[in-house]
């Protein structure tokens, strides 16, 4: 294992302005305590089995976390009126997990109250215990919908819950549910009639069909969304994310036009709002995509010469180019055509980090070989130019962007896509020598939110449909957490001796796990879906907390 000329759109200047003025302002409460303590308290956990993930295969049994970072591991206990001590009750520690490719902002263009757990429900009962769960928090008569991240055939029964089981499980709300967002769609009895007097065809039985009605079901429903819609929203995708310990997100936006669509120009103004509050606590990593179709290139060379890579402060970053370079029907050409080529080029001449979307042989041969040219005459490696997705690539394909320097994105998506082939090969590309390897999920639009739905997979090689695929590709539980968590996640996004693992001088970003899920004992392979964070901590502060320990 390797140890391993555009004007400046509106939120842009919000964040130049923002910046000018120091990013994020404190709370009042803190600004109190700043003088004698600092902004945060500082933690010392104890007696735990903290894994490090560090490339060493180390654990410690503490961790003494001062400010934002990691002050030193195995620390003799300090009696300092500054440091509250938690101890952890011999529970598993492992450094937050990190999305290495979601397109995780633009679940806050959903409209209603967005239900993530229904994602690792595998029977209708569960998923109607889910919906009458989230009905009890929503407010009465609002609209309750998970759209993308589920699947029929996740559910024993291989359907949707019925039009009378959903009214049934929530009957003072509407409800909607969507197969990857832009599959089947189902109703209750309120959210039937409600899309109805929008225009939208929906049978008697509360079914939406496959197409045209399902895109025309979002967009009448998200039309009146607005940004404190957003904010709402990216609230509670956030306590969902910190509640599974997840702590960072490698955001790739979300151009592609339907379901959560992002409008590149100020798209981005809520979840800014939220930072500059401190309201957002998952750290996030902000890639721009490609959008421009023909040769001019204009969109990219907006990004490219009016935005600056790095920018932001440590909950909000612009990191890079990401899902692909130029349009859809562009960047998968074989070979690659001139605009695509150009579009790179010019990444390569600004220094910028890229991370393209490419899955298959032939996709990717045709991304290689246009790397090596510009390989060189540019550092690309030191740029943290990144293959992802991967689900298609070969040993050969493999070495040679392992010759390169570059790290390999290996992502999820076919989990939930139901194919048989499966993929990525997640043990040949973990045992490669890549200088870093990363993974992460695609979701939650074609794939789930949940890391713990893609570690599973990775583990076991059973996708959505209960279906063994890959299996001579599977890793270990402890590999699985590590492509997730490890220090090598911060290569990809140039904080390598911040992001990623625990040690000192890191974030502070910790999960400490419900059980302890290396041991196959206590957590079944099909548990693994279930694991949950007890105690998430980004940046030295507390952030989701289960109430199972005693924290102060």
């Amino acid at each position: 294992m390797t140890n391993r000329a555009i004007s400046v759109p509106a939120w842009l200047t919000a964040v130049t302005a923002t910046a000018l003025s120091g990013f994020c302002a404190l709370p009042a409460t803190a600004q109190t305590n700043l003088s004698s303590c600092g902004p945060i308290r500082d933690l010392f956990l104890v007696n735990g089995e903290i894994h490090l993930m560090d490339g060493s295969g180390a654990t410690a049994a503490s961790v003494l976390i001062k400010g934002d970072k990691v002050a030193a591991i195995d620390a003799e206990l300090e009696n300092d009126a500054c440091t509250d001590t938690i101890d952890l009750e011999g529970h598993v520690v492992i450094p937050g997990l990190i999305d290495n490719h979601v397109h995780y902002i633009r679940i806050a263009n959903r409209p209603g109250y967005d239900t993530r757990t229904l994602e690792t429900t595998y029977t209708i009962d569960a998923a109607l215990d889910a919906l009458r769960q989230r009905a009890e928090q929503v407010p009465a008569g609002e609209l309750i919908t998970t759209i993308g991240g589920i699947r029929r055939a996740q559910w024993a029964e291989k359907r949707f819950p019925t039009i009378a089981e959903l009214d049934a499980a929530a009957p003072r709300h509407a409800v909607y549910l969507s197969e990857r967002g832009a599959g089947p769609g189902q109703t209750n009895t309120a959210a039937r009639d409600q899309l109805r007097a929008l225009g939208v065809t929906v049978a008697d039985d509360g079914t939406i069909s496959n197409g045209p009605e399902t895109a025309k079901a979002y967009d009448v429903l998200a039309a009146s969304l607005s940004d404190a819609d957003r904010e709402r929203q990216m609230a509670d995708v956030a306590a969902y994310a910190l509640s599974t310990g997840m702590t960072t997100v490698m955001d790739m936006s979300g151009t592609v036009p339907g379901v959560g669509f992002i409008d590149q120009t100020n798209g981005y103004d809520f979840l800014l709002d939220m930072v500059r509050k401190n309201s957002h606590k998952v750290r996030t990593r902000i890639y721009f995509p490609g959008l421009d179709e023909d040769a001019e290139l204009t969109q990219l060379m907006g990004y490219l010469n009016n935005k600056w890579p790095d920018y932001g402060p440590d909950m909000a970053k612009i990191v890079g180019i990401g899902e692909w370079s130029v349009g859809r029907s562009l960047f998968n050409e074989q070979p690659l055509g001139d605009a695509a080529r150009l579009a790179q080029r010019r990444i390569a001449e600004r220094g910028w980090t890229y991370h393209q979307h490419i899955h298959s042989p032939a996709e990717i041969d045709a991304h290689l070989d246009v790397w090596e040219e510009l390989a060189e005459e540019f550092d690309i490696a030191g740029m943290r130019w990144t293959p992802g997705h991967l689900s298609g690539i070969t040993p050969e394909l493999v070495q040679r962007a392992v010759e390169m320097g570059l790290g390999l994105g290996a992502h999820g998506q076919p989990y939930h896509s139901g194919t048989p082939t499966g993929g990525p090969p997640w043990r040949t590309i973990l045992n490669s020598g890549a200088v870093a390897v990363g993974a992460g999920s695609d979701g939650a639009r074609i794939n789930v939110l949940n890391p713990w739905a893609i570690i599973y997979y990775m583990v076991t090689g059973i996708n959505v449909n209960g279906e063994l695929t890959n299996a001579d590709e599977t890793v270990s539980r402890h590999d699985a957490v590590y492509m997730y968590s490890s220090v090598e996640q911060g290569w990809f996004t140039r904080e390598d001796d911040l992001l990623g693992g625990i040690g000192v001088g890191r974030f502070a970003d910790i999960a400490v796990l419900s059980a302890d899920v290396f041991d196959p004992d206590e957590v079944s392979d099909a548990d693994i879906r279930h694991m949950t964070s007890v105690l998430t901590i980004v940046g030295g502060e507390i952030v989701h907390d289960a109430g199972v320990l005693a924290t102060p």
